[in-house]
């Protein structure tokens, strides 16, 4: 298996999200966005953020949510997911269980 890391740029990810830096910079004191790096000429995001800054995008415009409240509800999406995921492992563990 042959996997891909990428690394995107502040300037990279505004561009492809279509968001100002300023706002963007808002989506990461609110911790929705997580970067890696310690200032914004340091930031470095991989290709999740983009999916997530669009969801908080979206979430903030067709809802009229400000950025604290879209937050919250980034990270209980996040949570539900991770939920399921391990949901479906245990499934899967147990249906190995009762085969035997």
């Amino acid at each position: 298996m042959n996997d891909h890391y990428f690394e995107l740029s502040l300037v990279d990810i505004c561009e492809a999200v279509e968001l100002p830096e300023q706002t963007f910079v808002e989506l990461v004191e609110h911790g929705i966005i997580r970067p890696g790096g310690r200032q914004p000429s340091e930031w470095s995001f991989d290709l999740t953020m983009v999916s997530i800054a669009k969801r908080a995008l979206r979430l903030h415009r067709d809802l009229d949510l400000d950025w604290a409240a879209v937050a919250v509800i980034v990270d209980l999406i996040e949570e539900r997911d991770r939920l399921q995921a391990e949901n479906e492992q245990l499934r899967q563990r147990l249906q190995r269980f009762l085969l035997d």
